[in-house]
């Protein structure tokens, strides 16, 4: 999975520059279980043994192909436990090895047998995965779609940093509600760009995984979602947070820049970042991503994700001036697809519409913490104002926080309808009871914690 950073440069003309729809040189593989039935243990294999691994003629045909054009370039089983996600070398035995590691030492049983494939760049990916498709053995192939985060640099300058800090948080009633919930006790996953654990008003986190990558939040998004979500209350430093949770942070980008200079998530990450907040027992959790391709492997994990009683939290998207399009993760069935609105209740100009959106909530030039030091990538530092729907999301992802911690048996299907029946309705919609614009309306803290 590919994830495009928060802010988006304009080429020569002034326009936005077009997106990847997917992740070049990447395929994603899930192979039934029972290809790998004949492959011994790998388990105190000899060297001999392992070098001899082969899998069944007609499922090993199309990768033969493949290492004979030297186009396979590695293999990760994401969801191994032995391995961890690391990849194998793209030896001849390599395939075999991945397909049966990614089988037998799967984290969950439902996830056996998926697989990253990572090709040459000179492969022509289409035919690969149209060659794939057609392999007894495989039970679905596809490519990896792109994601970006949904945010965008504000363009409102001040000379006083706090001076619009309470907007959004007077939007949602957020002091009405007396007292507020104690939701120390749910779990609560960001999975982002990291978060700078240095930071004053971000002491109360739980755990920060940052496998495979340093800690460093180098764009400042996750950092910045957080804020929104748990900066400390009452600590007289800068703003404060929506609730007071137990906050598991997941980076999912890499920490090198791309040909285009831009930050991506890397794939194996946020796959594991997923199942991981599933297995740790995550009740809500917050994805400040989107993307236009919906896939097989990502619905499967969210799906499994709301089945273990975590409610999905997901931004529309900010292409709303660029065509609008449909966006996933947000657009998968039960996930809590969010809006954002301006300081004058109307949709934010940015936000993504359309009949999936559950409800908005503030995310123009919203307040919240950044990483204590500059990177390369971002000169503004400890706290600054940021738009998006990725702004908007976190609110309700606090939200739906604060639901749990008042109301523990309520599970994701009955989150979601309680946020949504105590929406506001904004003067815009016209007295209908849900838009395409705005969904159910405003979140409104007040009345879903009543």
């Amino acid at each position: 999975m590919i994830l495009n950073p928060q802010f988006q440069t304009k080429d020569s003309t002034g326009s936005q520059p077009t997106r990847p729809e997917y992740v070049p040189g990447v395929l994603q593989i899930k192979i039934k279980n029972d290809v790998v039935n004949e492959v011994p243990d790998l388990l105190g294999a000899t060297p001999a043994s392992i070098r001899a691994l082969r899998l069944p003629s007609m499922v090993d045909e199309p990768f033969a192909a493949l290492r004979q054009k030297r186009a396979i370039r590695k293999i990760v089983p994401v969801f191994s436990r032995k391995t961890g996600g690391q990849a194998f070398s793209m030896a001849p035995t390599s395939v075999a090895a991945a397909f049966t590691m990614s089988v037998r030492n799967s984290e969950n049983e439902d996830l056996q047998g998926i697989n990253i494939l990572h090709l040459s760049k000179d492969t022509n990916l289409e035919q690969a995965e149209k060659d794939l498709r057609k392999t007894a053995g495989i039970e679905y192939v596809h490519r990896i779609p792109a994601r970006w985060a949904c945010a965008t640099k504000t363009t409102k300058k001040s000379s006083d940093p706090f001076v619009n800090r309470q907007w959004g948080l007077r939007a949602i009633n957020y002091f009405q509600v007396a007292p507020v919930p104690d939701a120390s006790a749910v779990k609560v996953a960001v999975l982002d760009t990291g978060m700078d654990t240095t930071h004053p008003d971000l002491q109360n986190f739980s755990t920060y995984h940052h496998d495979g990558a340093s800690a460093t939040d180098i764009v400042g998004h996750g950092t910045h979602v957080a804020g929104i979500i748990a900066a400390t209350a009452g600590n007289k430093i800068g703003i404060t947070g929506i609730c007071h949770c137990e906050l598991r942070m997941w980076k999912i980008f890499g920490d090198e820049e791309a040909a285009d200079g831009e930050y991506y998530v890397d794939e194996v990450m946020y796959q594991r970042a997923l199942n991981g907040a599933r297995n740790s027992g995550v009740r809500a959790l917050n994805l400040s991503i989107g993307g236009t391709v919906f896939t097989q492997t990502e619905s499967l994990l969210i799906r499994r994700l709301i089945e273990s009683g975590c409610t999905v939290v997901a931004a529309m998207g900010n292409e709303y001036t660029e065509g609008n399009p449909v966006e996933y993760p947000a657009a998968y069935p039960g996930v809590v697809a969010v809006g954002a609105i301006s300081e004058t209740n109307l949709r934010a100009y940015f936000s993504n519409t359309g009949p999936h959106i559950a409800l908005t909530a503030p995310g123009d030039n919203i307040l919240s913490t950044l990483p204590m030091k500059k990177s390369a990538y971002r000169d503004e530092t400890k706290y600054a104002s940021w738009s998006g729907t990725s702004m908007a999301t976190p609110h309700v992802t606090a939200a739906a926080a604060l639901i749990q911690a008042k109301n523990p048996g309520l599970d994701p299907k009955q989150v979601a309808k309680l946020l949504k029946r105590t929406a506001t309705k904004l003067p815009a919609m016209k007295n209908k009871s849900k838009t395409k614009d705005f969904g159910a309306g405003l979140l409104n803290l007040q009345t879903a914690l009543k």
